[in-house]
């Protein structure tokens, strides 16, 4: 870790302008205003503030290098620079659970989880840091490699997909698969069906229903009254047809 890995974090004083009056007004021109002169007086009436700036994208790209290293010799090294002597230098090292799954435990199950904000475990396609510590080693390793061995999808892939398909001008659901106008995939309950339609599904005023509230309609099975379509078929998909569409069943 570099030797000034603090001052590059830690940007002083970033906020506050050029223009932003000195903390001691000598010469106040401003008749209706107060005659105390001071720091205090001068963040009352112009609202400036001169504090620290923090810039974490050099402590992220750090932990990004240590992949494959243990924890315990990474966090020596970032606790030789980042003491808990300075309450700033004790902020940064707050940080460090925003990039690595810290606290990462395996379950009688063999599943790996991890406490969330609010304490309830979670399981790693719901990880929001990219790196965690395997309990196994101690080692860095990446979120989204241990989601593709444990065969599930992890969610920054799927928000990274839905705005793919958002900047194409198309709402999404991943229980959604569209075939023609008229015919849909939808995964209800945990299970794949095929549902099938007289015309192709709008709202109450004429508009294309997607993503998630086409969803929502389809799995009433029943149209609300007033619209022009109406569910005509549906059924569950067999072991070959999820295959063929490279779904599967929960």
């Amino acid at each position: 870790m570099r030797e000034d890995m603090f001052k590059v974090i830690v940007e002083r004083p970033r906020w506050g302008s050029r223009h932003a009056p000195k903390a001691k007004l000598r010469h106040d021109k401003v008749l209706d205003r107060k005659r105390a002169t001071g720091r205090r007086q001068a963040l009352e009436q112009n609202g400036y503030t001169k504090c620290l700036n923090e810039n974490l994208a050099p402590l992220k790209r750090y932990l990004m290098k240590q992949v494959g290293r243990p924890w315990d010799k990474v966090y020596g090294e970032i606790s030789a620079h980042l003491d808990t002597g300075s309450t700033v230098k004790q902020h940064v090292r707050d940080h460090l659970s925003d990039f690595i799954m810290i606290n990462v435990s395996v379950d009688r199950d063999g599943a790996f989880m991890s406490p969330g904000h609010w304490g309830r475990p979670m399981a790693p396609d719901h990880w929001w840091a990219k790196l965690y510590v395997d309990p196994n080693d101690g080692l860095i390793k990446r979120t989204d490699k241990l989601c593709r061995k444990l065969g599930l999808v992890y969610f920054r892939d799927k928000l990274r997909e839905d705005r793919k398909r958002r900047a194409s001008g198309w709402r999404f659901d991943h229980n959604l698969r569209v075939l023609t106008e008229t015919r849909f995939l939808v995964k209800l309950n945990g299970c794949w069906f095929q549902i099938d339609t007289d015309h192709a599904p709008t709202d109450r005023f004429g508009y294309a229903l997607q993503g998630r509230d086409l969803v929502e309609a389809l799995g009433k099975g029943i149209a609300e009254d007033g619209l022009a379509w109406r569910t005509i078929a549906k059924r569950q998909l067999g072991k070959k047809e999820l295959r063929a569409q490279k779904l599967s069943n929960d």
